[in-house]
C-alpha cells in the first residue's frame, strides 16, 4: 500500500513540475483585470518575437513577428467587451453565444476586408470554439482567427511578410497562428 501512495505521489509531481515547465516556456503577453483578473500568455514559434503595441487594464494590442520573410507575421488584440457578460456575471465564450450573434459577428468581417472567401468554425486545444476567416485586403490574403474568452474577444489575424512576394499564405502557415492561439492560457491571478 504504501509503495502505491508513494507511486502516486511521484506522478503526481511529475505532472505538477510538467504543469510549471509547459507555463515556463510561455510569454507573458500582459494582464487583464475587469471579469477578474488574468494574466494572458502565449508559447511563441520558434524565431518569433512578441512586442506590446498599446495595452490597458481591459485590452492589449501585440505584434508577432519574424526576420524570416517566408514566415507569416500576425497581430493580436485582446479585449474586454461587457455584451458578453451576462447580468449575472457570468463571462462568456464564443461557444455559448446565440445563431444570431455568431452572425453579428461574421457580419463584422466583412466591413474591415475587400473580399471574405470562406468562414470555418474550430476549437482550441481547450475546447474554446474559434472562428476561422480568410479574406483578402489591398492584394495580400490574411487569415483572421477569433474567439471569445472570459468576456473577452481575442482576434489573430496573420498575413504574408510585407517583405516576401507571396501573397498568401500556406496552410502550414495558417497553423503557426492556430498553434499560437490554442496554446494561449488566460491565467487567473
Amino acid at each position: 500500500m504504501k509503495k502505491i501512495i508513494a507511486l502516486l505521489l511521484c506522478l503526481a509531481l511529475a505532472g505538477s513540475c510538467a504543469a510549471v515547465a509547459e507555463t515556463a516556456e510561455k510569454e507573458l503577453i500582459g494582464t487583464l483585470n475587469v471579469n477578474g483578473t488574468f494574466n494572458i500568455r502565449c508559447k511563441l514559434a520558434e524565431g518569433y518575437k512578441l512586442s506590446i503595441r498599446d495595452s490597458g487594464s481591459t485590452y492589449l494590442e501585440a505584434r508577432v513577428s519574424t526576420e524570416d520573410v517566408n514566415k507569416p507575421e500576425f497581430t493580436v488584440s485582446i479585449a474586454f467587451n461587457e455584451e458578453y457578460t451576462l447580468e449575472d456575471g457570468t463571462a462568456q465564450r464564443l461557444n455559448d453565444v446565440s445563431p444570431e450573434v455568431m452572425d453579428e459577428i461574421r457580419e463584422s468581417f466583412y466591413e474591415g476586408s475587400d473580399v471574405v472567401e470562406s468562414f470555418e468554425e474550430s476549437e482550441t486545444a481547450h475546447g474554446t470554439k474559434v472562428l476561422i476567416v480568410r479574406g483578402v485586403i489591398g492584394s495580400r490574403n490574411y487569415v483572421g482567427v477569433y474567439s471569445i474568452y472570459q468576456s473577452y474577444e481575442v482576434e489573430v489575424i496573420a498575413y504574408a511578410n510585407p517583405e516576401s512576394e507571396a501573397t498568401k499564405l500556406t496552410d502550414d502557415q495558417i497553423q503557426i497562428v492556430l498553434d499560437f492561439l490554442s496554446d494561449m492560457d488566460f491565467e487567473a491571478v
